[in-house]
């Protein structure tokens, strides 16, 4: 998932200090570390370079962080999980991030989304909405339909697009602002937002054209990500104290049943990714609005994070949109 507003700002100063040292796919053998590896030149205004993936990192779950440094531009990439190792790098210009069911990864970028396979580097196709920013993504588990909210103004107000498996023609929807993106385990959309005067959410249930508003009983804060946890939809707040809010919904009525805690030194916290294995993962900041530190903590237990990734590489890291992927054994041992 991607940042918005005070959130993309955050994640653009703070990643306006990466400094990353990751290597090329030639240079990297098997089993190797990331300490001394030649510099990796990126998408947007560095030297051409080719993306890479260490050796066998395709059988280990992946953390995948969008990177920005004024040489390189734009990069993805990618860590083990939870243990934070650079294993390889996706030279391609990212703004969103997410992960399907599968392990496949989405990385949202202007008007694109582009999947790639679990440790793969190659794209497997890519969807375009024409005049679109995109923001965040979700991918449903019942049908495989990439969903993508998006700013865009000379669509007439439309802001969300679900695109079929294997299809670049969205169904297109104008959707209450669309902040969060998120499916729950039969296939229903939630979206979340702020009013201006409070948080709500909006359903669009499996099979149907029109959407559901949500009112919550109570505000969350700053709105992040909206994600299912395996049994209730949830929303995160963005400043602190930085929590994850689970709400049980009953048709238009959104009830938070509990709250998760983190820091309690955080002074912000990026858009946080579910991975699905009682773990979630964020970028957050100690001092101002730079997320330049990534925390692994248990859910929903949180409180202090299990990890904590400030740097890897021989430079300073800044962190923006992250997701994890799964790698396929981990998928079947869930089942």
């Amino acid at each position: 998932m991607r940042t918005r507003s005070i959130a993309r700002a955050a994640a653009a100063a703070a990643l306006a200090t990466f400094v990353a040292s990751c290597g090329s796919s030639a240079a990297v053998p098997a089993g190797s570390t990331t300490s001394g590896a030649p510099a990796l030149r990126g998408a947007n205004g560095g030297h051409p370079i080719a993306a890479w993936m260490r050796r066998g990192s395709a059988s280990e779950n992946l953390l995948y962080t969008t990177g920005h440094t004024p040489s390189q531009g734009y990069e993805v990439y990618v860590l083990t999980y939870p243990q934070g190792q650079l294993v390889g790098a996706i030279d391609a210009p990212a703004e969103g991030l997410c992960a399907d069911t599968a392990g496949n990864v989405y990385v949202l970028y202007r008007n694109a989304a582009t999947e790639y396979a679990h440790g793969g580097t190659q794209p497997l196709r890519t969807v375009r909405i024409p005049g679109a920013e995109t923001e965040n993504c979700a991918v449903d588990p019942t049908t495989g339909n990439l969903a993508v909210t998006f700013l865009c103004p000379p669509c007439g107000y439309q802001n969300l697009a679900i695109f079929p498996p294997g299809s670049g023609e969205p169904t297109r929807y104008q959707a209450p602002l669309a902040y969060g993106v998120t499916y729950d385990n039969l296939g229903n959309l939630f979206l979340d937002y702020d009013t201006g005067s409070g948080t709500e959410m909006a359903e669009l249930p499996s099979g149907s054209s029109q959407f559901i508003t949500i009112s919550l009983d109570k505000g969350v804060g700053e709105v992040g990500s909206i994600q299912w946890d395996g049994k209730y939809v949830t929303v995160q707040n963005l400043r602190p104290p930085v929590t994850i809010s689970r709400i049980s919904i009953n048709g238009s009525t959104g009830t938070i049943v509990s709250q998760s805690k983190f820091g309690p030194y955080m002074r912000y916290a990026s858009y946080s990714w579910l991975a699905g294995d009682g773990t979630v993962t964020f970028p957050f900041a100690r001092h101002g609005d730079q997320t330049n530190q990534l925390g692994i903590w248990k859910y929903p237990k949180g409180k202090y994070p299990a990890h904590r990734i400030k740097n890897f590489g021989d430079g300073g890291t800044g962190f923006g949109a992250v997701t994890v992927s799964l790698a396929p054994s981990s998928l079947h041992s869930r089942r």
